[in-house]
């Protein structure tokens, strides 16, 4: 029976709780943050949930912040001060149990009109919040809806585990896969954000798609690799005759993907003219191939995946204001970064391992190395064991085979950059295991000591730290020295106008990247640090200094780092 721990100065929430939901089970009450402390110390890893009034009518010494002197200093009736406390307590509650329990879901709750709390939980994490209306039963129903929406993700959690794209158990990520799953059974448009590398296209094909409930199929296009001038035949289809050329009539990916899911991966790239036809499609339903000179139905779930900031290109005029409202941006996705993962990053390590374990050329290599070795070959579910550490993993299942990765080489991975997120990871990894296999299968017998019987632990595949170093080390961004950034404005007045060094790359997106990211760090010392300034320049907005930080982390600029430099 799942365990919810109510934060409120009054039994009202408590007695309606107990009475419309009593397969739920209701610890004591926390009056204000001294007990909610002591409850979460007290029932450790055994609250499911917790529900957190906002206006906490209590003495002002049990208010928080503990230290209330700043607050007073800066003048006014004390009282009011108190009084605000009182409005807004929750939060500050809230505040201090992300501190310490940074994925614990939190319902914040009010009978209050007058308490805005959307910026605010969202600001603080809350997995949900909910206006009451002073009708208990129209309450109860609200927040039973919450609460089992929010236990039944998490209990679901162990089986998306099985899916292609790892999802792990942060309240945040369940969050998003919630929220993904509901748009995708939603009639209108999906945006998904994130840097490149973060499976936008994964979560596309595997997520939305099969949970769209569409009969038709899954039709993916990548808008930067189409040349400007095939790109709306490739979309809309071209009749035989239209322009030189086309020497017979083609359908476009519109068609194809009539009653399924079409997925436009870098939206950004599409042209003017034919962001005014998408819109049309949008609208209508309608689409003319070129060269026609009839309409046709098209019924599609549309998924657009960018790493641009679209509000931002509308702004500069290269992207639609009515095409944008019409993908729906208010309930646009951001998929997070490896970077942005931290406390998952040992989970994604043995969930990656396991994909590259099951290529075909790392699943040979392993049957070579049993094979010669004396091991029971690897059965196709049998995935290897990933254990970090210096201790060598007790002996289990004789079919079970153990990666070991040394903390220092463990170290080294979870702190790279991976500016090409999860798809650069899995490479890593895949090249990881191969490189170590090949070693181990080409020299068996200079490798292999003398047989030690019961002694010998063959089934332990060590990764050597080397190895992690000379695979990273390519990969590594050259250092600010080896990359300087000359200033055009020798008085330093112009900010805006700097020289950047451009150097080849893999792609036109990683050599963008690295422009960028050589602008943005050497901006970031000019401006001494202050984010604020930064999105004064770069938006013409002083309050875009977050949106300043996120663009920086999903390039891999690490502001402690900036600030160290700025600081030696």
């Amino acid at each position: 029976m799942p365990s919810i721990l109510i934060i409120d100065d009054e039994d009202n929430y408590l007695e309606l709780c107990r009475r419309y939901m009593p397969e739920h089970s209701f610890l004591p009450p926390a009056r204000n943050y001294r007990e909610t402390a002591a409850a979460l110390r007290r029932y450790a890893g055994q609250v499911d949930l917790v529900l957190l009034d906002v206006h906490f009518n209590i003495p002002d010494a049990e208010l928080l912040p503990h230290d209330k002197q700043p607050l007073l200093a800066r003048g006014g009736d004390p009282a009011k001060v108190f009084e605000r406390l009182r409005r807004s307590q929750g939060l500050y509650i809230l505040d201090q149990i992300r501190q310490s329990h940074p994925d614990l879901p939190v319902i914040v709750m009010t009978s209050r009109d007058d308490l805005p709390l959307e910026a605010d939980a969202e600001r603080l994490r809350a997995e949900d919040y909910t206006y009451l209306l002073a009708d208990d039963y129209l309450d109860a129903r609200a927040l039973k809806l919450q609460i089992d929406g929010i236990l039944a993700q998490r209990e679901r959690h162990v089986a998306a585990a099985s899916e292609p794209f790892y999802w792990g158990n942060s309240a945040a990520m369940i969050g998003l896969r919630r929220r993904l799953g509901i748009l995708a059974r939603g009639r209108l448009p999906v945006i998904i954000q994130g840097a490149t590398g973060t499976g936008k296209s994964l979560v596309a094909r595997e997520f939305i798609h099969p949970r769209s409930e569409r009969a038709g199929p899954f039709v993916a296009v990548d808008l930067s690799t189409l040349p400007n001038d095939l790109m709306a035949a490739h979309l809309f289809g071209v009749v035989k005759g239209a322009y030189t050329g086309a020497t017979s009539s083609r359908e476009g990916v519109l068609a194809r993907a009539h009653g399924g899911t079409l997925f436009l991966d870098e939206i950004g790239n599409l042209g003017l003219e034919l962001q005014k036809s998408l819109l049309l499609v949008l609208q209508e339903g309608t689409y003319r191939p070129i060269g026609a000179t009839k309409e046709l139905q098209t019924d599609i779930k549309l998924v657009v995946a960018t790493n641009e900031n679209l509000a931002a290109m509308v702004r500069a005029g290269r992207f639609r204001e009515d095409l944008y409202m019409r993908l729906n941006p208010a309930t646009a996705v951001t998929l997070p970064g490896l970077r942005e993962r931290r406390d998952d990053f040992q989970e994604l390590l043995e969930w990656f391992m396991r994909r590259v374990t099951a290529e075909a050329y790392n699943r040979d290599l392993l049957a070579q190395y049993a094979l010669q070795r004396g091991l029971p070959a690897p059965g196709p579910n049998d995935n290897l064991a990933v254990t970090v550490g210096r201790s060598i993993p007790p002996r289990g299942d004789a079919r079970r085979m153990h990666v070991l990765l040394h903390p220092s080489s463990f170290k080294l991975l979870q702190e790279f950059d991976w500016p090409g997120n999860f798809r650069q990871f899995e490479m890593t990894l895949s090249n990881l295991l191969t490189f170590t296999l090949v070693d181990l299968v080409d020299r068996p017998e200079r490798i292999e000591p003398e047989d030690l019987g019961e002694a010998g632990r063959p089934d332990i595949i060590p990764i050597l730290p080397r190895t992690v170093s000379d695979l990273l080390r390519p990969m590594t961004a050259p250092a600010a020295s080896e990359a300087p950034v000359e200033e055009v404005a020798a008085d330093g007045a112009d900010l805006a106008r700097l020289a950047i060094v451009v150097r080849p790359g893999e792609s036109l997106n990683a050599v963008s990247c690295a422009v960028e990211r050589q602008y943005l760090e050497h901006l970031y010392e000019r401006c001494l640090g202050d984010l604020g300034k930064m999105g004064e320049i770069l938006l013409n907005d002083a309050g875009a200094g977050r949106k300043i930080q996120l663009r920086m982390n999903q390039l891999g600029i690490k502001l402690r780092r900036l600030k160290r430099r700025a600081d030696g």
